[in-house]
């Protein structure tokens, strides 16, 4: 219990000290969160159709989280419509990986669709820069193909300049966490899914994109899978905040197994978020929470923890 609290306490400085230090005019959420309003289509023909031009692009889909259903099964209403679409170019993705594990937190590339309480309909995605900017030119050519191509199906342009950059340089883009020698990665997968369970985070969605690789013949992955976790009266209270934060939704732990048998958990570091996201005090809390919960489940799925 005592190291518990002592997490927590540590956690409130980081971010206070964090928000002290970035809080500044322009410093917020909407310099990495391009948001498109759909005009002149119902939001099914819109959906149709990103799925229609991803096709041609040669960019698959390679998953869907409709959380509206999550947030009717507790019966919140207020945002009326938010589903998640993950596309995927497993080169690109391989890429990414073998460039600095860190990257694996941004994958797959999301879009997601919400509609806001005055029955408007918005596609929201991360900006591409984001990963882009610290990227040799090379790799960045290759995402600009996908996340860069998606962003110009839904209509959007980038937002996030060269100050803003300068001043998320300071803020790490990932955390992650080595699973134990002595811990098969199954067993690993095992506890983190207890855990989650434990703690009341809701598994709302679970791929293995290894089997795209291996039809590819790529072979310095042995192992990735994605697990996608909710809380879905947060997440629905963080949509009433801001719907930009659809673009990050569900929460993704990444599995990521190398030819030499070393797993790794990896998520987005969600202070990222909590700092730029400029909550009211209570939300914060809440936001804080469910990264400790994320870290926690890492943590003993990392050590075989039951």
């Amino acid at each position: 219990m005592i190291p518990r609290l002592i997490t927590i306490v540590l956690s409130l400085l980081l971010i206070t000290n964090g928000l002290a230090e970035h809080k500044q005019p322009g410093f917020d959420i909407n310099m990495i969160i391009i948001k498109v309003p759909i005009v002149n289509q119902s939001m099914d023909d819109a959906i149709k159709e990103l799925k229609q031009r991803a096709s041609m692009l040669n960019i698959s889909q390679i998953g869907y989280s409709p959380l509206t259903q999550e947030y009717e099964a507790l019966g919140l209403s207020n945002i009326r419509r938010t589903e998640c679409f993950q596309f995927c170019d497993a080169k690109v993705a391989m890429a990414l990986i073998e460039y600095n594990m860190d990257y694996a937190a941004f994958l797959p590339c999301r879009i997601a669709l919400v509609e806001d309480k005055q029955g408007k309909g918005w596609f929201v995605m991360s900006d591409p820069a984001l990963l882009t900017s610290q990227l040799p030119a090379d790799l960045r050519s290759l995402v600009d193909r996908v996340c860069g191509n998606l962003m110009k199906v839904i209509g959007g342009s980038s937002v996030l300049t060269a100050t803003a950059l300068s001043h998320l340089s300071s803020l790490k883009i990932a955390v992650k966490t080595p699973i134990a020698e002595d811990v098969s990665i199954d067993d690993a997968v095992d506890s983190l899914k207890r855990r989650a369970n434990d703690l009341n985070m809701k598994l709302v969605g679970h791929k293995i994109l290894i089997n795209e690789y291996s039809k590819l013949e790529l072979t310095h992955i042995k192992r990735i899978e994605y697990f996608q976790f909710c809380d879905g009266r947060v997440a629905q209270k963080m949509l009433e905040h801001y719907i930009g934060f659809a673009a990050y939704m569900p929460c993704h732990i990444i599995l990521v197994e190398n030819q030499q048998g070393q797993g790794w958990f990896v998520m987005m570091n969600l202070d990222l978020l909590i700092i730029l996201g400029h909550l009211p005090p209570d939300l914060k809390q809440e936001a804080i929470k469910i990264r400790d919960i994320l870290m926690e489940m890492m943590k003993a799925g990392a050590n075989g923890e039951f």
